[in-house]
């Protein structure tokens, strides 16, 4: 079980959960990204693939010093799953809400 904390952006609100496996999930409503915190190696590919700008280097870093990726701007995630495709880490994952 993890923890969930809701955060209002700008009037919208977004749902984050922390899992016990250090993984960090955000929601549209429409589609979930995760990313395994401790697979991130700050790499940048799906950052630079992401045809919306959603992802984003964090702030805080893993145990083996990297900043892992994080859905900053997670209201335009149109589910295309590119990030998820191309991470040479299997760091990231997108589930449609409702498919999981």
């Amino acid at each position: 079980m993890g923890r969930l904390v809701t955060t209002v952006i700008f009037g919208n609100e977004y749902s984050k959960e922390f899992s016990k496996d250090r993984t960090v999930s955000y929601s549209n409503g429409r589609f979930s990204v995760s990313v395994v915190v401790e697979r991130c190696k700050e790499c940048g590919i799906c950052i630079n693939l992401c045809p919306t700008d959603v992802l984003s280097k964090g702030d805080e870093v893993n145990s083996r010093g990297y900043r892992y990726t994080i859905p900053s701007n997670i209201k335009a995630c149109i589910g295309c799953r590119l990030c998820e495709i191309n991470c040479p880490e299997f760091a990231i994952f997108v589930v449609e809400e409702g498919k999981k």
